[in-house]
């Protein structure tokens, strides 16, 4: 898997190369030669009449990229014509601007900038945040009408390459040429859609760069192959104990269908015994239609949410078990909160926490210096600010960080739940884009933990069981919406169809 990295692993990347003997100079000039020769590749497939390329040019050193590209691309034969949206201001730039010396160079767009065939946008770079000017949305909209064929320069200019996020006006073009190596905010959504094709493109960083990041975190994106080979294998000299046993603290009276979905999303992917304990409303509720799950009963108050009593019961039980889960639907009182801390500190299987077990455990999260078990968090942005004790929006905006911090200091995995998953563990980040926006709504949490409870419990690590169960929700969603409205289907629906796309995944 090819490494992905954050834009300041590569600037460590590129001061490394200095270090080493490859000048910031020779870089860009490699960047620009990269990216030249992919415009022309493109233009030489596109149309055998001469092609007018236009390359707009920011005042750093994306810039100074368009400006090597666009000398490149003129002694190559195209008609070039650059624009500069702002003076050069980088030295390297200033020295890259030099080599446009007797080309054709505006400071004003005109309309014969809409008329170009290829439009290379080297506005800005990958270390862009915030929101882009009136001026720049209202030019950028007009070159997206203007049916040219639109390559980015390292990144989209618009695009946060940390964050994923993509400002009002964000160019979305057809390919994006990156160097050296995919920036982490490139494969998120919403920016991965502005990308279109991404190349990579080595630049001549020398080895050694990556014993010298700042930040060593392994970034990558598993292909469906690399999970697919993960999932647990069915040997037909087997039986239900080969598959393992899920223990689930699941339900409480306000919240049945959490229990319901998860403990079936369990049931579909292979768990050899999927063990309910709950409060018996609870079990009364899903036992007519889910007759497969094995059902321990569970002390509760009137209220109907499980009593610190619950515990011993859930321990003796556990010592039976393969892997457990906790919260899905489970309530926020003092006896939850009772429960989770002592399955922290006394289960010796591997514990899934998730929903209510997170929003309980946020209140004296360093229960988990004193864990006894492999714990997975499996987080939505919500409850990871809550985790981290700050805002949504900080942790939207932080996620990486946040994750990377949380999992370090306490020893956990943290499965990082959005549009687009990252998955921190030992120090190693792994990005998981499977699913559509069937999956925004409510229950695919609870069917994720389900998932990831079976996996584990079949004896897949938590890192790679949390990250196949999302793989298969995801794709198993994906599959459903090529004949179904992704408005329509319902964690139920998608549970239902593991059947089917169990077969083919």
């Amino acid at each position: 898997m090819d490494r992905i990295l954050t834009p300041q692993q590569m600037k460590n990347a590129e001061s490394a190369s200095a270090e080493l003997g490859v000048s910031l100079w020779d870089l860009m000039n490699n960047a620009g030669e990269a990216l030249a020769d992919c415009v022309y590749t493109l233009a030489s497939s596109d149309s055998a009449e001469p092609v007018r390329a236009a390359v707009l040019c920011g005042s750093g050193n994306n810039g100074g990229d368009g400006f090597v590209c666009a000398r490149q691309l003129e002694e190559n034969g195209l008609k070039v014509t650059v624009y500069l949206l702002g003076e050069p201001k980088t030295d390297l730039a200033k020295r890259a601007f030099t080599l446009c010396e007797g080309m054709d160079i505006r400071r004003e767009t005109d309309d014969e900038l809409f008329k170009a065939d290829f439009i290379i946008d080297c506005v800005f770079g990958t270390g862009f945040h915030g929101e882009l000017s009136t001026e720049l949305k209202e030019l950028f909209g007009r070159i997206q009408d203007s049916g040219a064929k639109l390559i980015a320069c390292d990144c989209p200019s618009g695009v946060n390459c940390m964050t994923g996020q993509a400002a009002v006006g964000t160019l979305r073009c057809a390919h994006t040429v990156t160097f050296h190596a995919a920036k982490l905010g490139m494969c998120l959504k919403p920016a991965r859609a502005f990308c279109g094709e991404v190349t990579v493109r080595s630049i001549g960083i020398p080895a050694g760069w990556e014993e010298r990041l700042a930040d060593p975190t392994r970034i990558t994106e598993p292909l469906a192959y690399d999970l697919h080979r993960a999932l647990p294998l069915r040997p037909e000299h087997s039986h239900k104990g080969t598959f393992g046993r899920l223990l689930m603290v699941c339900g409480c009276e306000s919240y049945i269908g959490a229990a319901a979905i998860a403990s079936r999303a369990a049931l579909r992917s292979g768990c050899g015994i999927t063990e309910l304990a709950a409060p018996k409303e609870v079990i009364r509720t899903i036992a007519g239609t889910a007759p497969e799950c094995v059902y321990t009963p569970l002390p509760c108050d009137e209220d109907g949410f499980i009593t610190a009593d619950a515990l011993p019961i859930l321990l003796a039980h556990a010592k039976n078990c393969t892997a457990a889960v906790i919260g899905c639907g489970l309530g926020q009182t003092e006896g939850t909160a009772a429960v989770v801390e002592g399955l922290v500190k006394n289960l010796e299987i591997p514990l899934i926490i998730d929903a209510d077990g997170i929003n309980q455990l946020a209140k004296n999260i360093d229960v988990l210096r004193d864990k006894n078990c492999e714990v997975l968090l499996t987080p939505h942005i919500g409850e990871l600010a809550r985790l981290c004790g700050v805002t949504a929006a900080q942790a939207s905006a932080d996620r990486y960080a946040l994750g990377l911090e949380l999992s370090a200091k306490y020893g956990v995995t943290v499965h990082a739940k959005d549009s687009t998953t990252l998955t921190f563990s030992e120090g190693s980040c792994r990005v998981s884009n499977f699913g559509c926006s069937a999956l925004a709504k409510g229950g695919s949490g609870d069917m994720l933990a389900g998932l990831t409870g079976s996996m584990a419990a079949q004896g897949v690590p938590l890192e790679t069981a949390c990250r196949l169960g999302s793989y298969i929700m995801g794709r198993t969603a994906e599959l459903l919406c090529e004949g179904s409205s992704p408005a329509a289907v319902t964690a139920t629906d998608i549970i239902a169809e593991l059947r089917h796309s169990l077969m083919v995944l």
